[in-house]
């Protein structure tokens, strides 16, 4: 019992002992305030220190803005060949991926009995001359009345049409085509029989060769026919064309627009459906080449830069990219002359001064550092 009771009085004297060695406004965690100078006021807090930037001076230059999409590629010309009367095939002289003349015949049908039928037209029209000349001369001398010679007119002319269907419906044994192309498909053979209308033979010219994208409402305004472009095939290969037409109305399914690039002389291998990443090249406009890295967004989600105005405070504008080549973007919608930030950016705000370090390195819309 004695031993507890010296235990306590020595840690109690412990206690008091260090309480008396530290101010009382230290243990309860209030700030001592300076005391104000003998004769005047307290001193003013220190001012904050301005936010390092670096800043590249660009200068706009002239550009051309480029419209990438993906497109495919397309033959400009394609004919489905059908059969125009009913009849058995006899022949195809043309096989499938040949190239064709004009003119040369894809595929024969059985002529049957309507040669036979053109020789006896041409018999019939042969006397129906001689007919109506007799009764014309006769006509003319007052022997004939004049409707017998009206009637040997109609009977001429009823064997000129009988004539001429027969021959227009020989001629129609044979399906030929109808430029110079190349034999895509051919869907039937020998020993077939086609129906009026049936599909027969696929042709397609084979130069030009087009390739088709589709551009987004918010950027077919920028394009008309005439201006110059490329499409890079997945092989590599890259074309160079023109486009020729951009559609005037959208497409009711996905609101865009149809464009072609023609490719006025496509190497012989290109085909129909080939992938193309097509570059449309716009009109120059003036615009600052800048790394990528200097875009940010503003508190409503527009893209732009951030500018070092002439009293060293921050301006976001907005700006465009016209052009992207790997981490390089051309941007317009900037003065002739800007201060760019390029680093530091996201850590300033809109009106607040920095402190200015110039970017080594070259200047004027050179290459990014």
């Amino acid at each position: 019992m004695r031993r507890s009771i010296l235990a306590a009085v020595l840690l109690s004297a412990g206690l008091a002992a260090w309480l008396g060695s530290r101010p009382l406004s230290e243990l309860l965690g209030i700030e001592r305030r300076p005391t104000a100078p003998a004769g005047g006021l307290a001193s003013a807090p220190a001012e904050r220190p301005l936010t390092a930037v670096r800043v590249r001076e660009s200068v706009a230059v002239a550009t051309a803005p480029e419209l990438v999409l993906s497109g495919l590629s397309e033959p400009a010309r394609l004919v489905r060949l059908r059969a125009e009367l009913a009849g058995r095939v006899v022949d195809t002289p043309v096989a499938q991926g040949e190239r064709v003349a004009a003119g040369a015949p894809i595929v024969r049908l059985d002529r049957r009995e309507r040669p036979e039928r053109v020789r006896e037209l041409e018999a019939k029209l042969a006397q129906r001359e001689l007919e109506y000349e007799a009764a014309s001369r006769l006509g003319a001398r007052g022997f004939q009345a004049e409707t017998r010679v009206a009637e040997a007119r109609a009977a001429l002319e009823e064997a000129r049409a009988r004539l001429a269907e027969a021959r227009a419906e020989l001629e129609r044994t044979v399906i030929r085509a109808p430029f110079d192309g190349r034999l895509e498909r051919r869907l039937v053979e020998v020993g077939d029989f086609l129906e009026i209308g049936q599909e027969v033979a696929v042709l397609v010219e084979p130069r030009p060769f087009l390739i088709v994208a589709r551009v987004p409402e918010n950027r077919v305004g920028a394009l008309r026919p005439g201006l110059q472009g490329s499409a890079r095939l997945a092989d590599g290969r890259t074309l160079e064309g023109r486009l020729r037409f951009v559609a005037g109305r959208a497409e009711d399914a996905t609101r865009t627009f149809r464009i072609e690039l023609e490719i006025a002389d496509p190497p012989a291998d290109l085909a129909a459906g080939m992938t193309a990443r097509l570059t449309i090249r716009l009109p120059e406009v003036a615009a600052h080449r800048l790394p990528a890295s200097v875009l940010v967004l503003d508190d409503a989600g527009r893209i732009g830069v951030r500018l070092v105005a002439e009293d060293d405070r921050v301006r976001f504008t907005t700006v465009e990219i016209v052009r992207a080549e790997g981490g390089t973007l051309w941007l317009a919608g900037l003065p002739e002359r800007a201060r760019v930030i390029t680093v530091g950016q996201g850590f300033v705000g809109e009106g607040e001064r920095v402190s200015v370090r110039p970017e080594p390195g070259p200047e004027a819309g050179g290459p990014a550092a």
